[in-house]
């Protein structure tokens, strides 16, 4: 590309990425001399004044920030009709590459990252920040192994794979995204959690939980399926890893995390169970060098000073005569020996399914194999009937250690049904939200507007009716703004003011003025227009003219041209020289007598635009020259 620059001091080099709604270069701040990212948003959207004020605004909140897991933001400006952001050059890969590339990554490659990105959003969030957008594109892994955050604060354009809310505002990536943004529901930072919850699940399986061709599809299942645990499809994944997946992505937003820094915690604690099956050599977190407890060390191992180490040994017999003698000794001897058996390590089980039961019935079979049960939140469902379970977090057949509690959600019926916001949708995603609401589509019309070609800019019955499941929904698609043509008025002869508000009343522009000289047309008169009159043309097409300058006035300009005698016959000659100019018409300027012994002479001649000089001897034609008197070259 060529270089542009922009505010005097960021010189564009190259295009680094392409994005729905921007464009990234490489650059060079000339000012600090240090490269930089520089993205400039799309023409298409430097139109919406609303859009353009939400991203400058959000830019520099987001410029506000500063952490080791954010990219930084620079400068935030705007150059004509260019909207850009200035920030850090990453030298590094989008997550998303890593995993088309790899696949699953390691359990702790995963949760270090994780636990990067998470760090980042607990800044973001204390500084009321919420991202809306976390997904693999948007983290950016630099060659030491740093995970950076990009894109904070910025309303996505509307494309494949995104959806917006009723206000038009970009919720996130479809299979990024929480139910609540499928809903287009209130969206806060356990949102974001929700996503990372997700990003994490595609790191650890290399696939994203939820797909389908269409991305409403994609949303509706954010909405209503549950999520298939990790290790179904990644077997080695460990159980405390999992389960912050699980706990990340419940449907239920009070059932997450509560805050990213308890996340980060969650991370820390599951590291130690990911230890020895990490492979990538980006990671820069090691494990801790001893690991082992003294119970996992072998008899006769040494340690970090060379000297063997004694295996401690514990004599069983002696144990349980000593267990024995304290039961007999006291009469508190049960007290003491449930006690001991209350100590002992607790057992793992498998969780069982207790959906679709009551609390009652949940609460017994539960505590059967050892583990307690908690109501959450009463939640509408349609499939349960109220008071029953809907709900549970742990997912049935996770192993979990006795003694855990089982967090349920309960039925409190159906909700009233209302007819879906199709608003602002493709046909397509219009059609598909009002039928998995239970209704159908109604007659479909279309008619001309600013909304874009295909969407949906009017429905019956509204959003937000409470209608019976089977009531159909009329709509009413989008055609685009309507064409309007016109006919090109004559211009030519008319003077110059009066071809321009002759363009003006045609609904058409003016475009470029070009000047020129003209025998036929006088001063200031239109002798060309760039589109025939009478074609027909959309409102607003420019028309170009051109200008009569009048007649082209020849100034004469003079030559110098030295005549040598050393060609004449005779010592005394007659001279003649002959000059013709841009009119072509030959003329005698002079005719006399010249001695050859004299040697040579240096001759003025007059004219304008391009002609010839012709040098006679006694009428003999001994030179020829071609000459452009305006420049004063002999060609």
């Amino acid at each position: 590309m060529s270089s542009r620059t922009l505010a005097g001091r960021y010189e564009l080099l190259e295009r680094i990425g392409d994005g729905g709604m921007a464009v990234v270069y490489k650059a060079r701040d000339k000012l600090l001399n240090r490269y930089i990212a520089v993205k400039i948003l799309k023409p298409e959207f430097t139109k919406d004044i609303k859009f353009i004020e939400i991203f400058r605004r959000e830019s520099q909140a987001a410029a506000g920030l500063s952490h080791p897991n954010i990219v930084n933001i620079y400068d935030v400006g705007r150059e004509g009709n260019i909207n850009y952001i200035v920030m850090e050059l990453i030298e590094g890969k989008a997550l998303s590459d890593v995993i088309k590339e790899k696949g699953a990554l390691k359990p702790r490659e995963a949760v270090i990252i994780a636990k990067q990105i998470a760090s980042a959003l607990s800044r973001a969030h204390k500084n009321h920040i919420i991202h809306r957008d976390i997904k693999p594109h948007n983290i950016l892994l630099t060659k030491d192994g740093n995970a950076k955050i990009t894109d904070f604060g910025i309303a996505k354009a509307v494309k494949t794979g995104t959806i917006a809310g009723n206000t038009g505002m970009i919720m996130g990536s479809v299979h990024y995204f929480s139910p609540e943004q499928a809903r287009g529901g209130y969206v806060d930072e356990k949102s974001d959690i929700y996503s990372l919850g997700i990003v994490l699940y595609e790191m650890l399986t290399g696939k994203v939980p939820f797909d389908a061709d269409n991305p409403v599809a994609v949303a509706m299942k954010h909405i209503k399926e549950d999520i298939i645990p990790p290790s179904k499809l990644v077997p080695e994944i460990p159980a405390e890893v999992e389960e912050i997946v699980l706990k990340a992505t419940s449907k239920i937003q009070i059932n997450r995390y509560k805050t990213a820094d308890e996340m980060v915690e969650a991370l820390n604690n599951a590291l130690p169970s990911t230890i020895g099956i990490s492979s990538n050599p980006m990671i820069k977190e090691k494990p801790k060098q001893d690991q082992k407890t003294q119970s996992d060390k072998i008899e006769g191992e040494e340690d970090l000073r060379g000297k063997k180490k004694k295996r401690f040994k514990i004599n069983k017999v002696k144990l349980a005569a000593i267990v024995l003698a304290l039961i007999l000794a006291f009469p508190a001897s049960q007290l003491i020996l449930t006690a001991i058996q209350a100590g002992s390590a607790p057992t793992e089980v498998e969780v069982i399914d207790v959906t679709g039961l009551d609390v009652e019935e949940a609460t017994k079979r539960l505590n059967e194999i050892g583990l307690e049960l908690e109501v959450g939140n009463e939640v509408v469902s349609d499939e349960y009937e109220e008071g029953l379970i809907v709900s549970q977090d742990p997912l049935p057949e996770m192993i979990v250690k006795t003694g855990k509690t089982v967090i349920v959600n309960v039925s409190k019926g159906p909700m009233d049904v209302t007819i879906p916001n199709v608003i602002g949708k493709t046909l397509s995603d219009a059609v598909f939200l009002i039928e998995s609401f239970g209704y159908t589509k109604g007659g479909v019309s279309e008619e001309y507007s600013q909304m874009p070609k295909g969407v949906v800019i009017r429905q019956s019955p509204k959003a937000g009716t409470n209608a019976d499941k089977g009531t159909s929904v009329s709509l009413v698609v989008s055609l685009g703004e309507e064409i309007k043509r016109t006919t090109v008025p004559n211009l030519i002869g008319l003077e110059v003011d009066e071809a321009k508000q002759a363009i003006e009343n045609a609904g058409l522009s003016l475009g470029k003025i070009s000047y020129a000289p003209s025998e036929i047309y006088a001063k200031n008169f239109v002798m060309d227009q760039s589109i025939r009159s009478g074609e027909e043309v959309e409102l607003g097409t420019p028309i170009s003219i051109t200008v009569s300058e009048g007649i082209e006035q020849s100034v004469s300009k003079d030559i110098n041209i030295t005549i040598d005698y050393t060609d004449a016959v005779n010592e005394v000659f007659y001279l003649t020289v002959m000059v013709s100019d841009s009119t072509g018409v030959y003329t005698p300027i002079n005719y006399e007598q010249r001695v050859k012994s004299n040697g040579s002479e240096v001759f003025t001649v007059t004219g304008s635009g391009k002609g010839s000089i012709k040098i006679y001897f006694d009428n003999a034609l001994v030179k020829e020259y071609v000459v452009d008197f305006d420049t004063g070259e002999f060609i």
